[in-house]
């Protein structure tokens, strides 16, 4: 096929991926990047002499990031060195108990007989065998495709898979049926977090998420997050990819993007990596076929950021660290339904300095703090900042040494500036929710229904949000593409 010109809006994980297989394709490939670096969501931050990853801090699902480096004729390890975190995290419960969760199972099963007694214990490597078989069977089947109608999911053998795993069944009652103690329920569950989604109103399908974690672990790249769309940016533009930072695009018109400057730029097809719902409403506005009144979309919900240069440490805190508060539902129920600001805050924390000491001066560590919040349906204001971050330091002091004073110096970053600066819409920092009707074959799909030079990728598209799936949605972009008879 003839080289061909790409353009890619936004230069997130899901831009970039696309962006370097298009190509190591030998098409010609410009990306076009509102802010000064790549990155979008995984971005990063700077605070005094600390370095925070920006959004996402958690690499698992390792697949995908092999699969990309693979696929155009590298090996991972050449770009980015990863190292397992062990412990994966440590969780901390309203009643004083603690857990150092991991993916060794035989130190896994001793800490559950700890918390909860031999039959949990003894329960344990059923769950985790059967998640194992769950996402096993789920990947394929049902994420790494593409679809063009709800009829794509009744090709034979898929009902099959989704009853014999009760992929529809309510997530929070599945884990309750094999864990009668309320602190396990919420451990293997609380993974949904990760995409802005209640446990209590997310499918079962999701603790694949938990395998994903407890059966294949939790690991981390060393310079950060950040490192990934930086080495799959460096592949790109040696593949000749151009990336133009500091060029928001204002409006897309067919095959051309056209830039706040006025400058136009003319490709054979444009591939979105903005926010979909915000490039639906601000980017195309003049394409009717684009609005959804009749079916509005669903929005995850946001989450209030803290990065802090502490002076100090904090030994209490491993790299990452969940806090839950005394009322799982109540907390949940607040944030997702009653749209408001919670009583008794779960909240992440991570200090990446503990193993990577670059990411802050020698006496120093980076504390990171992510409070799931409301999204914009709730108007945020300062005093539900300050408000936040009094309930999170009040916590941290009760469960840690941790010492307000010692905060030399803080950046926070709430629903506002998620809307305003990354434009996701609503400040929905997970981007669109994950509920049964936006997920598979009902969540938008990568190609517009507008414009027929126009297709998206990232987090608001298939199949859905996490950096996994972000690469997975490069992957389905690149196949309608091939489809269409673009690429």
């Amino acid at each position: 096929m003839p080289q061909k010109h790409f353009v890619v809006v936004g230069a997130g994980l899901g831009g970039l991926a696309t962006a370097l297989r298009l190509a190591h394709r030998g098409h010609r490939v410009t990306v076009l990047e509102k802010t000064d670096q790549v990155g979008g969501r995984n971005r990063e931050v700077t605070v005094n002499g600390c370095t925070f990853d920006g959004g996402p801090t958690l690499m698992m699902m390792l697949d995908p990031f092999y699969k990309l480096f693979a696929d155009v004729g590298e090996q991972l390890e050449d770009h980015l060195e990863i190292t397992l975190c062990d412990p994966n995290y440590r969780v901390f419960f309203a009643d004083g108990e603690r857990l150092d969760c991991t993916s060794n199972m035989a130190r896994m099963i001793r800490q559950i007989e700890r918390l909860s007694g031999p039959d949990a214990a003894a329960k344990y490597p059923q769950f985790i065998g059967r998640l194992a078989e769950l996402y096993h069977d789920s990947i394929p089947n049902f994420v790494r495709r593409n679809y063009d109608s709800p009829l794509d999911l009744a090709r034979p053998g898929s009902a099959a898979i989704a009853a014999r795993h009760r992929m529809l069944g309510n997530l929070a009652k599945g884990v309750a049926r094999y864990f009668d103690d309320p602190r396990l329920q919420m451990l293997f569950c609380l993974q949904t977090m990760y995409l802005g989604l209640s446990p209590y109103q997310a499918p079962y399908v999701y603790a694949v998420l938990v395998y994903m974690e407890y059966g294949e672990g939790i690991w981390y790249p060393k310079g950060g997050m950040v490192e990934i769309c930086r080495s799959v940016a460096r592949l790109a533009e040696r593949k000749g990819a151009e990336i133009r930072l500091n060029s928001p695009v204002a409006q897309i018109e067919g095959n051309r993007a056209i830039l706040e400057s006025g400058e136009v730029v003319v490709g054979d097809a444009i591939v979105c990596n903005a926010d979909l719902p915000y490039a639906e409403k601000n980017l195309t506005p003049n394409d009717p076929k684009t609005q959804r009144p009749s079916k509005p979309l669903r929005h995850s919900c946001s989450a209030y950021m803290m990065y802090m240069d502490y002076a100090g440490q904090i030994p209490e805190l491993l790299h990452h660290n969940i806090v839950l508060g005394g009322d799982f539902f109540r907390n949940l129920d607040q944030i997702f339904n009653r749209h408001e600001i919670p009583d008794d805050p779960a909240f992440y924390s991570a200090i990446s300095s503990k193993t990577d000491p670059q990411k802050a001066p020698q006496g120093h560590e980076n504390l990171y703090v992510l409070v799931p919040c409301p999204n914009l349906d709730h108007s945020f204001t300062k005093d539900d900042g300050c408000e936040l971050q009094e309930k999170v330091f009040r916590r941290l002091q009760h469960e840690t040494s941790f010492d307000p004073d010692r905060v030399r110096a803080m950046k926070t970053y709430s629903p506002n500036d998620w809307s305003g600066e990354l434009n996701l819409d609503k400040g929905a920092a997970f981007g669109l929710s994950h509920d049964f009707m936006q997920s598979v074959c009902f969540r938008p799909g990568n190609r517009s229904k507008a414009n027929p030079n126009l297709y998206f990728v990232g987090a608001s598209t298939v199949p859905g949000n996490g950096l996994p799936m972000v690469l997975i949605s490069a992957e389905l972009v690149e196949d309608r593409l091939l489809r269409d008879g673009q690429a």
